[in-house]
């Protein structure tokens, strides 16, 4: 099988949850044996392709220019073409290369790429989603806080987007079941397989030798991305304090990409550091003794929470955050609830080096198990040859 990978960028360092999922993946479906190729509207990094096999890479500028008429589209696919800025040859190009690689699927990654779907016709097309949209915006939303009401007005804009196209797309690929029961409600979507992330256990192996810092703990993730915004407000302005309050020393370390005002006025709190932007986090983590993941909005799968568990790090993680998970049995991680469970849970854990031991081992194991990229590869597969 030949499959056709459609998306804005591929960048490095893997900022993006979009990044990490669409190289994990393609490189997955490659060792299973299919073709792949990538076509981007930006060039990417020899960097961002490391390690990859593709059959073809290239621009929209590599691709000539198409010689059939290009698509008819509605009054709306034409509206939100313009509105992300998508030129119509392009989405002619994507047939055209299509066909001149005789792929058989044309997978369309991020929000901004499905109109590129338009034009192919031969081969099956996915939308490779991961998370539904308007579930992300409207799970911000809080009463308590009339600024977040703002989600309203994109999550709406982008419902109506995927209904627009619903009609161009065969498959969409989403992380969780919610998403997959958000997905056939907004966007109408039939055939909607769940495909959970999953995590390079080598790449995120344990790292050992390195100080621990004491009463310690580690957040990171964009940090122009809402949920993990949402995450950091929660835990620094009700849980910090208490545990503050018990521990002076305890240490906050927030790792991330793009930090907000919002975000560097937070971490001016007492024991709270930020260091932005740094490409490669994994000795750092490993450094602090607790992964916490706060989440009090947001869907899919927290592909930290992947990460944390491949590093053997013990992680306590709210329920928002276990979105998508395929646990069975004894779970890897602790849960925590209320602010004041979130502070005794910590400062359990900051006091209990063997039991920290024993989740760090069970995470890891746990997740070399149930989140291998060659286990996705394989249930993406099976639902395109259902077809």
């Amino acid at each position: 099988m030949h499959l056709l990978f459609v998306k804005t960028s591929l960048v490095w360092p893997r900022s993006s949850g979009h990044d990490v999922h669409t190289y994990e993946m393609m490189r997955a479906l490659a060792k299973s044996g299919c073709k792949i190729s990538l076509l981007t509207v930006d060039p990417p990094t020899e960097a961002a392709l490391a390690d990859l096999d593709l059959t073809w890479q290239g621009t929209f500028d590599d691709v000539a220019e198409p010689t059939q008429p290009l698509v008819q589209l509605s009054w709306l696919e034409n509206k939100y073409c313009s509105y992300w800025g998508v030129q119509h040859v392009h989405i002619a190009k994507v047939r055209a290369q299509c066909e001149a690689l005789g792929a058989d699927v044309v997978v369309a990654v991020g929000l901004d790429i499905l109109p590129y779907l338009a034009a192919v016709q031969e081969a099956q097309t996915v939308w490779y989603a991961a998370d539904e949209w308007v579930l992300h915006h409207w799970s911000q939303i809080a009463i308590s806080r009339p600024s977040s009401l703002a989600e309203l007005k994109p999550g709406l804009i982008k419902g109506v987007y995927e209904r627009a196209f619903s009609s161009r797309v065969d498959r969409v690929w989403v992380v969780s079941h919610a998403d997959r029961r958000a997905t056939r409600f907004f966007m109408g979507a039939r055939n909607v397989d769940v495909i959970p992330n999953g995590v390079d256990a080598d790449h995120y192996s344990p790292h050992h030798g390195n100080d621990e810092v004491a009463h310690s703990c580690v957040f990171w993730g964009r940090l122009d991305f809402g949920p993990n915004v949402d995450a950091l407000r929660w835990f620094i302005g009700r849980v910090w304090p208490r545990i503050r309050s018990v521990s002076p020393s305890a240490k906050f370390s927030v790792f991330g990409f793009q930090p907000g005002p919002e975000v560097e006025q937070m971490a001016q709190a007492e024991g709270i550091e930020l260091i932005p932007n740094l490409p490669d986090i994994r000795a750092e983590i490993c450094r602090r003794q607790v992964v916490v993941l706060p989440f009090v909005s947001g869907a899919g799968i927290k592909n930290k929470l992947l990460e944390a568990a491949s590093m053997a790090r013990p992680i306590l993680a709210s329920r928002t955050a276990l979105n998508g998970l395929q646990v069975e049995g004894e779970q890897p991680l602790q849960g925590a609830g209320s602010p004041a469970d979130w502070s005794n849970q910590l400062l359990q854990l900051w006091r209990d080096e063997s039991l920290r031991r024993e989740l760090g081992q069970r995470a890891r194991s746990w997740v070399c198990h149930s989140h291998s990229w060659a286990s996705c590869a394989d249930m993406a597969l099976e639902g395109l040859k259902s077809c």
